[in-house]
Formats: structure tokens, C-alpha cells, sequence
């Protein structure tokens, strides 16, 4: 008996617990065309699993859901546009969240020394908090990434 569980107990450490993810994440397009020196919408699909909500900007006390882009110099970040939240009371508070499927948007600013041509990759981290109805979770990411071609 003793044998069995210091092999289930090792077998725990050995293997790596699963990564959360409370909410599928997709970026879109994955590939799209500029000019050196104009603007692109960039898109993040998320949708919480059933029962999960993450959390609308604006909650002061709650960790929203977010887009980091990863620095470069071929790209300028421009304003994270957000669909419209639900108001949910979750322990009798009122609160911004987005419980069905969303799309955040990303403009971002193809720098104007990008030569025509070239591939321009903009990578960056999706950050969000899940919650369900008891229990908010451990903030979470997931990495996004989108190819530019330069015209």
C-alpha cells in the first residue's frame, strides 16, 4: 500500500499540472497586408468556457482583461477597443464582465521605415483573471501573434 502511493505521489510531481485556460484565445487575422506608415486592426477572440467570466475594464477592484504587445520597432501600438460589457452581480456587487464570446481590437501602426515586402511579426500576451459564481482563479495568458505583410 505504502508502495502505491509514493508511486501516485511521484507520479504528481513528475507530471506537469495542466494549464488552466479558462478561455479560448485566437487571434485573427493571422496574416494581413499594410503599407509602411498606416494603420491595422488587429483582432483577439476570447470565450470563456461556460460558467467563467473575466473581467471588463473599469472594475476597481478586479483585474481586467488585457492586450500587451511585445516591443518593436517596425510597429506602434495604438488603443485597445473593447465590445460592450455585461453588468453581472457576483456576491452582491455589480460589476463589468464579459461572460459570451467577445472580440477585443488592437490598432497598431506600421512604422513607416518598414521596407515593402518585408514581414512584419507582432507578438504579445492576452492577461485576464477567470472567475466563476464562488472563486476567481489565478491570472492567467495566452500569447498572440499576428504576421504583417509590408506592401
Amino acid at each position: 500500500m505504502r508502495t502505491v502511493l509514493i508511486s501516485l505521489l511521484s507520479t504528481q510531481l513528475i507530471t506537469p499540472a495542466p494549464k488552466p485556460g479558462h478561455a479560448a484565445v485566437q487571434p485573427s487575422p493571422s496574416d494581413v497586408s499594410a503599407k509602411a506608415g498606416t494603420k491595422v486592426m488587429l483582432f483577439v477572440d476570447v470565450t470563456p468556457k461556460p460558467g467563467i467570466h473575466v473581467y471588463a475594464p473599469g472594475n476597481e477592484f478586479y483585474i481586467p482583461v488585457t492586450v500587451k504587445l511585445n516591443p518593436q520597432a517596425e510597429v506602434k501600438p495604438g488603443k485597445l477597443a473593447y465590445p460592450k460589457s455585461e453588468i453581472a452581480t457576483i456576491a452582491d456587487e455589480k460589476v463589468s464582465v464579459f461572460q459570451k464570446p467577445f472580440r477585443l481590437t488592437q490598432e497598431v501602426e506600421v512604422g513607416k521605415a518598414a521596407k515593402a515586402g518585408s514581414n512584419v511579426v507582432v507578438a504579445g500576451t492576452l492577461n485576464y483573471q477567470a472567475c466563476d459564481d464562488k472563486v476567481c482563479f489565478p491570472p492567467e495568458s495566452a500569447p498572440v501573434s499576428w504576421t504583417i505583410a509590408v506592401k
